[in-house]
């Protein structure tokens, strides 16, 4: 008897992201959380999303920032306590709860800006 696997689902996502007087579009494959932050030189861990080209120490944007979820056919974002908060379409988004999003809106990670297309 075979040991059958369930089929991962992924989505994919366009990222357009806007800071330290920089654009640049993106595409991320999600299968199931990717972690949007900034990297540090001394530091081992990378988030999935780096906005540290994007002026991402200096804007404010915490090295675990927020978090995109695959949760079936939707894809959330959750503040993961961020220093500085982040923004969905300018409301604050309060720490460690998912909210939904849809295609076209605008996530605020300090002062980086990311719209998110599926």
């Amino acid at each position: 008897m075979s040991l059958q696997h369930q089929p991962m689902f992924s989505r994919r996502i366009t990222l357009t992201i806007t800071g330290n007087s920089h654009t640049q579009t993106v595409q991320l494959e999600l299968t199931n959380r990717a972690v949007i932050g900034r990297s540090v030189e001394s530091g081992d861990a990378r988030p999935d999303v780096d906005l540290t080209p994007f002026g991402g120490a200096e804007s404010g944007v915490s090295r675990v920032h927020a978090a995109l979820v695959l949760d079936g056919d939707h894809v959330s974002i959750e503040d993961l306590d961020s220093t500085s908060g982040t923004r969905l379409n300018g409301l604050l988004l309060p720490p460690h709860e998912p909210y939904r999003l849809r295609s076209q809106d605008e996530l605020e990670l300090g002062q980086v800006r990311v719209t998110v297309r599926f």
